[in-house]
């Protein structure tokens, strides 16, 4: 039955009574009642009242509440003329109208009146077999007790669409929706609209505390069995990350439309319009490892000590049934982080577990991995190495323009909210994504992004996946280097520039990057004196060829240059005949990039003073301290290094500039500057950004550099994402290939996901419970 049940009982000597007994009122009273509310300022704090989203504090404020209203919801029944008679030991139940059953509006005029009476109200309903709860309160108190609201409601508005029914106040959804909107004093600009069939009062319910559960936790597109998502511009966006203007509450209009089977009513449909605003609290994280994302690190003083815990971990799975959440946070308990050696196993299921450590077994006792070093790891993601790297040599790389991809890690949020938060707070998240064309409803607009768009797209990758590993994971590296602007993205992550998010509005309208080597390619017109009518077709080719061999055709074709040095292949850019032409003598096939960008050829010389004045940069005062006091403060500084010189780069503004403006306007040559980062002691190299563009390259060029170095440095090449690949998925592959080379890092948010990484409570609270 759809009923508002009323619990008259008394509840930790707290005195409960019911919105639904108070409601004796008949249809035109209670639609007069939700008028007057709305002609007022309405800000209704609610909080998800579940043991995973609410916190202690809150739940202890909560609890402190003498008057409470408590009405149930409950599921309604196939024959909706049948009421529920209250037995003996039941208290008795106002018996709701029809129009009660499905108006939330209505139910939600009434709590308002118990609210403004000082009372928390307490709604419980159902989705499906789980029973759920909304705890609402005025919203000027939630923040005076220092409560962190998971959104608000503003406004509300109800109405009919058939005609002659008395006390109507409106007539079609539409309508609906901008008189709650006005009652919230919100722009349908600035609103993003949800609508959904709601057919009784718990589907309604359902559907809100879905809207709440969005807003707390930033991502569009949260509710189940919509009729239409979109925003005001009437574009389609899929569920991800829920961007907003800086400094911008997200709004959400929530219209939900209850068509009715009775004979007598079939053209009668009710549209309630709720008007929803974010509040301070994020929704939990979701966890990293579950039933679907095993992860079970082990460490121990040997071999032999690491296969009877394996053989131990097979013997309590073959004994087991299903996945045991608690089971796995004790082998976290019991990982030992000094230990010197360790090993992961990852799988996607407790069947496919047992697999990883049965062929964990094999290899740890495989002469090759057990005694000669060879790292062992398979496609799910498991691995161990006898000789682990450490992080003495531990290097982050940088990738350059060309990396990003259509809805790239748009599930990250979930898992990490509280350094989206953190991000968005610092600066315009959604610029720094370049989130209108990674995240399109249209996936081929990433593919169309100009080079300003994807330079900074891939900058924001970095800076996202740089904060995820060092403050998140607690993971510090020793060095650090770029390929191609990947340099730009270095000193913009690493905490060297005072003010990065300043260079997203820089690069969206330099003349560099939209006009003299890419876009009309001025640069390229004044290096080969064309006239303005005359064309420049320009691309760039990836051939696997020797570069000695390139460098040799050069001086026959002017037009074509070599760009890019990088392992066994190259990458030669310029005129597109000229290039093909220069292949064909080669005898090679070259695969196009169909990117049209001068960087590093000898036309980008030409603007070499202008890259150099836009990459000289106020620094952090950190950044500038001694290197003495630095060491002495946080351990060793990181060294810097740079494909334009062999020393690392020093840092200040000057020398920062002219190393980028070097490294952007010369040939790459991505080889030299492995080699020269192994020869200062990186080792173990993790690509951070979008996709793995640099890993593979770093892998082959280390390899052939070790054959003809007689010191046979061990290298690797970890990427932590990977396009077509889980983001989470990805992410956990690159831990548990730093835990097994032993890189100190930080498990909490593995073992600890409801807690270690939370959102953080602001400490500052405006008087209506939004950020300041």
């Amino acid at each position: 039955m759809n009923l508002a049940t009323p619990l008259a009982t008394t509840h930790n000597g707290q005195a409960e009574t019911s919105i639904a007994d108070t409601a004796n009122v008949d249809k035109a009273i209670a639609d007069t009642v939700i008028t007057e509310k709305l002609a007022k300022p309405l800000r209704i704090a609610v909080l998800l009242g579940d043991a995973v989203n609410l916190d202690s504090h809150s739940a202890q404020v909560l609890g402190t509440f003498t008057e409470r209203e408590r009405v149930q919801i409950c599921a309604a029944d196939a024959n909706q003329s049948t009421v529920h008679r209250p037995t003996a030991h039941e208290p008795k139940e106002h018996e709701p109208s029809v129009h009660e059953q499905r108006s939330l509006t209505a139910l939600l005029g009434q709590a308002t009146t118990a609210i403004e009476q000082g009372k928390l109200v307490e709604l419980k309903f159902n989705d499906g077999n789980r029973p759920l709860s909304l705890y609402l309160l005025d919203g000027l108190r939630a923040a005076k007790l220092r409560l962190h609201a998971h959104a608000f409601i503003a406004g509300f508005a109800a109405g009919n669409e058939t005609t002659g029914v008395t006390n109507v106040a409106v007539e079609n959804a539409a309508t609906v929706a901008n008189a709650a909107l006005a009652a919230a004093k919100r722009s349908p600009a600035q609103t993003v609209q949800h609508q959904t069939v709601a057919n009784t009062l718990n589907e309604a319910f359902v559907a809100l505390r879905q809207g709440l559960t969005a807003l707390a936790a930033r991502t569009q597109a949260p509710l189940k069995g919509t009729t239409g998502i979109k925003q005001t511009n009437n574009t389609n966006h899929q569920a991800g990350y829920w961007f907003s203007d800086q400094h911008q509450a997200r709004v959400l209009c929530l219209n939900l439309v209850a068509k009715t089977s009775h004979q007598a009513d079939e053209s009668r449909n009710l549209s309630q319009s709720l008007v929803l605003t974010q509040g301070t609290q994020l929704a939990a994280p979701k966890a990293l490892v579950d039933e679907n994302r095993l992860f079970v690190p082990i460490s121990g003083d040997n071999i032999d000590s690491l296969i009877a815990q394996v053989l131990q971990l097979v013997n309590t799975l073959e004994n087991s049934v299903g996945f045991h959440a608690e089971y796995l946070k004790a082998w976290f308990e019991h990982y030992d982080a000094n230990a010197p050696l360790a090993l992961v196993l990852m799988a996607a299921s407790i069947d496919d577990l047992k697999l990883e450590a049965k062929a964990m077994l094999a290899a740890l006792e495989n002469d090759a991995v057990r005694h000669h070093g060879q790292h062992f790891k398979t496609p799910a993601g498991s691995c161990f190495t006898a000789k682990p790297l450490g992080d003495a040599g531990l290097t982050f790389v940088y990738p350059g323009v060309g990396t990003v991809y259509a809805n790239m890690f748009n599930n990250l949020h979930e898992y990490f909210p509280a350094l989206y938060h953190q991000l968005e707070r610092e600066g315009d998240l959604s610029a720094m994504l370049q989130s209108p064309q990674i995240y399109a409803a249209d996936v081929n607009t990433a593919a169309g992004m100009n080079l300003s768009q994807q330079a900074i797209s891939g900058v924001g990758a970095s800076y996202l996946f740089t904060k995820l590993l060092t403050q998140v994971f607690n993971i510090k590296p020793k060095m650090a280097l770029g390929y191609s602007m990947g340099e730009a993205a270095m000193w913009a992550s690493l905490d060297v520039w005072q003010t990065p998010h300043a260079m997203i509005n820089a690069t969206e309208n330099s003349d560099i990057f939209n006009h003299a080597i890419s876009g009309e390619l001025t640069a390229v017109r004044r290096a080969w004196q064309l006239a303005d009518n005359e064309a420049i077709v320009w691309n760039s080719f990836v051939v696997r060829a020797d570069s000695h061999e390139i460098k040799a055709l050069l001086p026959e074709f002017p037009r074509a240059y070599l760009a890019i040095t990088q392992g066994d292949t190259c990458v030669i850019a310029g005129c597109e005949t000229s290039c093909k032409a220069l292949l064909a003598k080669l005898g090679k096939r070259g695969i196009a990039a169909n990117r049209v960008t001068a960087m590093h050829t000898a036309p980008a010389m030409l603007v070499h003073g202008q890259v150099q004045d836009f990459y000289t940069q106020a620094l952090k005062p950190e950044a500038l301290k001694p290197k003495a006091l630095e060491a002495a403060a946080h351990g060793s500084p990181i060294r810097f290094i740079s494909a334009a010189q062999t020393a690392p780069v020093i840092v200040d503004s000057h020398s920062i500039g002219r190393a980028i403006a070097d490294t952007f306007c010369s040939p790459l040559d991505f080889s030299a500057l492995i080699q020269n980062a192994t020869e200062q002691g990186a080792r173990l190299f993790v690509e951070v950004g979008a996709d793995r563009q640099t890993s593979t390259l770093i892998d082959k060029i280390s390899h052939a550099h070790a054959s003809q170095s007689t010191a046979n440095a061990a290298t690797a090449a970890i990427a932590c994402n990977a396009k077509g690949a889980d983001a989470i998925t990805s992410l956990l592959k690159c831990l548990a290939q730093l835990i097994s080379h032993r890189v100190p890092l930080s498990l909490a948010p593995l073992i600890q996901p409801l807690s270690a990484n939370a959102a953080p409570l602001s400490s500052a609270v405006s008087p209506k419970g939004e950020p300041l």
